[in-house]
């Protein structure tokens, strides 16, 4: 291999989908995380509390 050649060796062995991480458990409350509550200790207003995904989510 010459000194201005690209060592690309390596980059297909194991395909990885970078947004993988950066998708949530769908059943759980993606206000909350799950959790019911929100970080100052109120009952989270999307679930009302029960930490699952209730649909009522979406932007408009």
């Amino acid at each position: 291999m010459k000194e201005h050649d690209i060592d690309d060796r390596g980059l297909n062995a194991d395909p990885v989908d970078p947004a993988a991480g950066q998708h949530g458990d769908t059943t759980l409350c993606p206000e909350c995380a799950g959790s019911g509550a929100l970080p100052d200790g109120e009952t989270c207003p999307v679930c009302d509390g029960t930490g699952k995904a209730t649909g009522r989510t979406g932007g408009g």
